[in-house]
């Protein structure tokens, strides 16, 4: 045993592999050591691979891994192995071979606790390096996905526009039916020479809805920003509803009927 392993400054991270105890859980560290473990049959999935694709934002407590079924090894613990003989898109980042973004979101959900599944593929598909159009089509290609439907129409929404968690609930449960056929979600807005795109449109009408999240409308800046496109959207003809995470979770008639009462007044 070495002097570094019998006072503790190095740990053990995977077999064969040691790294000092103060790197021992940064995201390159294990990403590493469960490289040298994979090679050369696996490639790394999960919201690891969506790292490695240059998303900064992707949180992970263990590196996901896709390993050919033939291969049985003892995973490292900072490892998650799916084995499986299914042909993924693979690429290579960095001579690290990874999954597809696609491939690699269609694992985040297959990880994720139901009740986060939604919000974090939202997240991804808003943020990340993922391509709605592209993870629609890569769907087929999978076996086995948990609550298949419901990510196929969270992939739909999104290519329709849906961002959020918030404006997913608002798609899903409160404005829904053939009465919402015209509004648009995300569609653009040249005011005073700017691209806005309101989270809801009624562009004959000129009403725009803007939903207002905790996660992104909380803070003074954030606040600030609302009402500079308030200002622009006003500026190019616009009635603008704001509305709450409360406002749409808690009374969606309440939302419904503002909406319809600024409908009415513009088409008087």
């Amino acid at each position: 045993m070495s002097d570094a392993q019998r006072y503790g400054l190095v740990v053990r991270i995977a077999p064969g592999q040691w790294a000092h105890r103060e790197h021992q859980t940064s995201v390159a560290c294990q990403i590493e050591a469960v490289v040298r473990w994979m090679e050369p049959h696996g490639a790394i999935s999960g919201a690891a691979a969506l790292w490695l694709h240059g998303w900064a934002a992707a949180r992970f407590d263990a590196v996901d891994v896709v390993l050919p079924t033939a291969v049985r090894r003892s995973a490292p613990r900072c490892a998650t192995v799916l084995r499986t003989d299914r042909p993924f898109e693979i690429a290579v980042v960095d001579g690290v071979r990874v999954l597809s973004p696609e491939d690699a979101a269609i694992l985040v959900w297959r990880r994720a606790a139901p009740d986060q599944r939604i919000g974090r593929l939202l997240d991804i598909m808003r943020d990340g390096p993922v391509d709605a159009e592209a993870l629609r089509r890569r769907l087929p290609e999978h076996g086995r996905i948990p609550a298949r439907a419901q990510l196929a129409e969270v992939v739909d929404l999104a290519r329709a526009g849906v961002q959020s968690m918030l404006e997913h609930v608002a798609a899903t449960q409160v404005f829904v039916g053939p009465e919402w056929q015209g509004w648009e979600r995300q569609g653009e807005v040249i005011a005073v020479g700017v691209a806005l795109h309101p989270d809801m449109l009624h562009r004959d009408a000129k009403v725009a809805v803007e939903l207002d999240s905790r996660r992104y409308h909380s803070d003074d800046q954030a606040r600030r920003k609302d009402l500079e496109r308030d200002a622009l959207l006003v500026a190019a003809g616009y009635s603008v509803i704001r509305l709450t995470w409360e406002d749409v979770t808690r009374r969606p008639e309440w939302c419904r009927a503002r909406a319809r009462e600024a409908l009415a007044v513009r088409q008087r």
